[in-house]
C-alpha cells in the first residue's frame, strides 16, 4: 500500500546523509510513494531532488545554534508541527543530529503515525569535552526514544548504544548501499581533476576536510612515500574547514605539487578511475560511503579500523586496516601495495565483489521501506 512519507535533514549540500535521503527518495517514489523532503537550505540535494521530481519543503533552521539552541528558539520545532499537520504523512524519516531530534520531537507533538530515525555516526565519538559528550549522549538518547525506530548504517553505530536502557528492540542495522555508475576512462578523468600533475601513480581520497577526517594523517603518511617514489601524487576530493591548515602542512613538508587538494568535484565517484589506490584516514565512522565507491572502482583500500570500516574491510582479504591516528602505520600500508601490485589488484578484486554483493542501493532501500 502506497505511503506519504517525508525525508527530514539539516542541510542540502551533498554528504554522505544528504546522498542517503536522495538515494531513499528516489527509491521510494519509484516504489510508488508519495514522497517529499523538508530540509534547511538549499544546494546540491535540492537541485538534485528537483531534477528527480520530488518536492521539497524548506525548513528554517539557524547553522549557529545546537539542537538544545533551537528547540528553545521554538521556531524550528513549530515550523515542524506546522508541516507535519499540513502535510499529514504516514512516515517521517528524520537524518541528521538537529533535524532528527527537533524532527523527532514535532512528529510526536502532530501524532504523525510512523517516525523513523537513521544514526549515521554519533556526535559522542568526535573530539569533544566531556560535559558536551554527555549532552550530546542524552539527546541521541532522547531522539531514539521518539522515534518508533533507529536505523543503525552499521553494526558499530548499534553497539554504540544499545546499551542505552528501552532502545533494544529499537535499533535496525541497515547497512548504506551504493549504485555502482560507470566510470570515466583513466586518462579523461586524470585530465579534469589534475592536467598538469607530473605523477603517474596516483594515490586518491574523498574526505572531508574536517578534524574528525584526519587527513593530516594521511598527508604525513604520504611525505616518505614522496620521498621514496617520485612517480607518486596524493589526490584529495572535498573541501571543509581545515583547508587553510592542511594547505600550510604541505607547504611545510615541502610537497607542493605532489598532493593535491581538488575541492568539491560533482559526481566524485565517477572519477575514481584517476585513482591506482584509495586511503582513509578517518578516526570516527560509522560506514564511510566513500569505501563502498571505491570498491565499485576495484580500487585497492587502505582504511583505519575505526566504527564500521572493520564491516566492509577484512583486513588482508579485501583491503588492508590500520590504526587510527598513525601515519607511521598508513606510510607502511602504502609502500606495501605500492611494491606488491598483484595483492594490491586482488584486494580492489575482492573489494568489488563484497560490495555488488552486500551492499547495493537495492538491498537498502528495500530494507528500509520494509521498515516504514
Amino acid at each position: 500500500m502506497a505511503s506519504k512519507i517525508l525525508y527530514v535533514i539539516t542541510k542540502a549540500n551533498f554528504g554522505g546523509a544528504q546522498r542517503y535521503v536522495y538515494t531513499l527518495a528516489v527509491g521510494a517514489q519509484k516504489a510508488g510513494h508519495e514522497v517529499a523532503v523538508v530540509v534547511g537550505g538549499t544546494g546540491v540535494l535540492t537541485e538534485k531532488l528537483a531534477a528527480a521530481g520530488i518536492r521539497t519543503i524548506p525548513l528554517a533552521l539557524t547553522q549557529r545554534h545546537t539542537f538544545i539552541g533551537d528547540l528553545l528558539t521554538f521556531g524550528p520545532l513549530f515550523s515542524l508541527i506546522r508541516i507535519f499537520k499540513t502535510e499529514r504523512p504516514d512516515v517521517i524519516h528524520v537524518n541528521s543530529a538537529k533535524a532528527s531530534g527537533l524532527g523527532a520531537l514535532a512528529g510526536r507533538i502532530a501524532h504523525v503515525p510512523r517516525i523513523v530515525f537513521t544514526a549515521h555516526g554519533w556526535e559522542f565519538n568526535a573530539p569533544r569535552n566531556i560535559l558536551s559528550k554527555i549532552g550530546i549522549y542524552f539527546f541521541s538518547w532522547v531522539t531514539m526514544l521518539l522515534a518508533q525506530k533507529t536505523l543503525c548504517v552499521s553494526k558499530a553505530v548499534q553497539r554504540d548504544v544499545r546499551w542505552m536502557p528501552f532502545l533494544r528492540k529499537k535499533l535496525v542495522v541497515v547497512y548504506n548501499g551504493v549504485e555502482c555508475e560507470p566510470l570515466l576512462p583513466q586518462g579523461e578523468a586524470r585530465d579534469l581533476l589534475s592536467p598538469h600533475t607530473t605523477a603517474t601513480f596516483w594515490i586518491g581520497m574523498l574526505s572531508e576536510l574536517h578534524p574528525t577526517k584526519r587527513v593530516d594523517d594521511a598527508i604525513r603518511a604520504f611525505a616518505p612515500i614522496a620521498a621514496r617514489h617520485s612517480d607518486t601524487g596524493l589526490f584529495i576530493i572535498s573541501d571543509g574547514k581545515e583547508r587553510a591548515k592542511l594547505e600550510v602542512l604541505i607547504r611545510t613538508l615541502h610537497l607542493e605539487g605532489r598532493i593535491t587538494l581538488l575541492g568539491y568535484v560533482p559526481d566524485a565517484p565517477r572519477y575514481f578511475s584517476a585513482f591506482d589506490m584509495f586511503v582513509h584516514s578517518s578516526q570516527s565512522e560509522a560506514l564511510a560511503l566513500t569505501i563502498l565507491e571505491a570498491g565499485c572502482a576495484s580500487l585497492p583500500v587502505i582504511a583505519t579500523s575505526v566504527g564500521g570500516i572493520p564491516e566492509i574491510i577484512t583486513d588482508g582479504v579485501t583491503g588492508l586496516l590500520v590504526p587510527a591516528r598513525s601515519p607511521s602505520a598508513l606510510s607502511a600500508a602504502i609502500e606495501s601495495l605500492y611494491t606488491d601490485w598483484e595483492k594490491a589488484k586482488r584486494f580492489g578484486d575482492a573489494l568489488h565483489v563484497r560490495v555488488l554483493r552486500d551492499f547495493t542501493k537495492e538491498r537498502m532501500v528495500a530494507e528500509t521501506l520494509a521498515l516504514y
